[in-house]
């Protein structure tokens, strides 16, 4: 089976998700099937260091895109890092080979809607590997209100992606109700709490 999975982040790279999704990675090549990986070439920190653009480790296809590097210091920069991923990821996506399955995370937030855009135009089934909910932490972090119409629109895109998915995974049972809540179908949902990373993470 040919797996793409989606996250601004992969190891070496320090940020956990990416630590995590590489043991997801090289476990599925172990197991015989095809896995390719698009994420940054930029640091979860920022700054001009790159990763290499292409290359092949334990087996994993990685795909790095050329993604500005501002790092979380400033919201403005956070958002253009965002902005620019979304878009080369996208035009990564459509350069790949047809995969079978896209497993997106949510960094940056609802970049799920390229496995839903792949799902609608090459029928490949996407899995929601929810780290974060949005626009949920918007409204915690005071940056919404679930009055705003920003809010609301945020909060139907979520329901979408949820909807055109084929699985959704949960951190665990709070985030599930979270997941229910928001709008994702419950028999989609599976519950599979984070792991300590199989390799040492890199200071």
């Amino acid at each position: 089976m040919r797996i793409l999975l989606i996250n601004q982040f992969y190891r070496p790279d320090t940020a956990a998700t990416g630590q995590l999704l590489a043991d997801l990675a090289e476990e599925l090549t172990v197991q015989g099937h095809d896995v390719h990986v698009i994420c940054s070439r930029r640091r979860y920190g920022g700054g001009h260091d790159a990763y290499p653009k292409n290359e092949t480790v334990n087996g994993v296809n990685i795909h790095r895109t050329g993604a500005t590097g501002f790092g979380r210091s400033m919201v403005a920069g956070r958002l253009l890092d965002w902005s620019s991923f979304y878009l080369l990821a996208m035009w990564r996506a459509f350069r790949l080979p047809k995969m079978d399955v896209c497993i997106a995370l949510t960094t940056p937030p609802f970049i799920s809607l390229i496995g839903v855009i792949l799902r609608r135009t090459r029928g490949t089934k996407l899995i929601v590997w929810a780290m974060d909910l949005y626009p949920e932490a918007t409204v915690a972090l005071d940056v919404l209100t679930k009055r705003s119409i920003l809010y609301r629109l945020l909060a139907s895109i979520s329901r979408s992606i949820y909807k055109s998915s084929s699985g959704i995974i949960s951190l665990g049972e709070v985030m599930t109700q979270r997941l229910v809540e928001a709008g994702a179908p419950d028999d989609k949902i599976t519950v599979v709490h984070n792991w300590v990373p199989g390799k040492a993470v890199e200071q």
